[in-house]
């Protein structure tokens, strides 16, 4: 999605500023060079697009394809001259623009960057490459909800998208959505499951809502497509230490309170109902440890997440809202931002 579009003859969506076809010579020309370029053969795709050039120089695709040849070879300023040079002769040159906001998006001139961007969809608004394009300048001129909006706008068109999904994802995190983070993320690496960076993500979010258990196995996950990646490989000793932590400290609440008619009892049953994928029992077992205690902030965050997986949205947020009333923030950091966010 990041690359540089040749401006091949399929792709084509305006003719000539002057109205005046092609020679069709040239139009060969600048299909061979845009094939020569998709193979890597740069010298093979100038020879064609300056033969295409001498059939007609007004030709604004070869000149993008000039350009594409450039920027392959490190001349940035050369690319830049190119791609102005085809918008002179065809202001509708999609691929122009979106190449263009490319090279500014290397040199940080974010502003320039979106403004190319826009137009290339102005002229072509199914144009996918210059819409994800669009949105990483958003995110660079720290506009999240704006990038958040063309992301979703171009997963709408097309959900396969891997590289969407954790751009997505990783906005969601940024702006505090650890939940819809998630799911993001793990949509990009149930299309790519090589995207380490997607994996690496995915594992913070999860040591963020406090399951360092997931975040485990996610660095894992990670591991399993990039051995050498160095923050998964580092991160999942950490959240192998507080996995183990928080096993240890669910197991001796189990011990000490199961079978017992009090909160901790009750809790500990909706626990184990819960590992056992009995959602009828959890929930009744959350509701009788309110019933023993209605303060237990434990249960009531337990029957938040029940009614939260079932789409249940009012009795969830009456759960999350009784939450809030009692749980301390300094304890219960994630689950309170979880809840806030919930709510609001």
């Amino acid at each position: 999605m990041k690359r540089l579009a040749c401006a091949a003859l399929l792709l084509t969506v305006a003719g000539c500023a002057n109205n005046q076809a092609p020679h069709v010579r040239a139009m060969e020309c600048n299909e061979l060079c845009a094939q020569y370029i998709g193979m890597g053969n740069l010298q093979a795709a100038e020879d064609q697009c300056d033969l295409g050039i001498q059939f007609s120089p007004q030709y604004a695709d070869l000149w993008v394809n000039k350009g594409v040849i450039a920027f392959n070879r490190g001349q940035d300023d050369k690319a830049k001259e190119w791609f102005i040079k085809a918008l002179r002769l065809n202001q509708e040159q999609a691929q122009a623009y979106n190449n263009l906001g490319m090279l500014y998006m290397k040199e940080q001139g974010y502003g320039k960057a979106h403004d190319n961007f826009q137009r290339a969809l102005r002229v072509n608004p199914d144009y996918l490459e210059a819409r994800y394009n669009l949105a990483l300048a958003f995110k660079a001129l720290n506009q999240p909800e704006k990038a958040q909006k063309e992301l979703r706008t171009l997963l709408h068109v097309k959900p396969d998208l891997a590289d969407a999904w954790a751009q997505l994802g990783q906005i969601n995190l940024d702006l505090g959505e650890t939940e819809t983070a998630i799911e993001s993320l793990t949509k990009a690496t149930q299309l790519d499951p090589k995207f380490t960076a997607a994996w690496m993500v995915l594992g913070n979010a999860y040591m963020e809502v406090g399951k360092p258990c997931d975040a485990k196995d996610t660095f894992s996950s990670c591991l399993e497509a990039d051995e050498n990646f160095p923050q998964c490989r580092n991160n999942i000793i950490i959240a192998e230490k507080k996995c183990k932590a928080q096993d240890k400290a669910l197991d001796d609440v189990k011990g000490r309170a199961a079978g017992t008619k009090t909160p901790e009892g009750e809790y500990a049953a909706a626990l184990q109902a819960k590992d056992k994928g009995n959602v009828g029992e959890e929930e009744r077992a959350y509701k009788r440890c309110l019933k023993y205690d209605g303060k237990y902030v434990l249960c009531h965050y337990g029957l938040f997440e029940l009614f939260k997986n079932r789409s249940d949205e009012k009795n969830a947020a009456t759960a999350c809202k009784n939450f809030l009333k009692f749980a301390s923030e300094t304890e219960f950091s994630n689950q309170v931002a979880t809840c806030k966010q919930y709510v609001n």
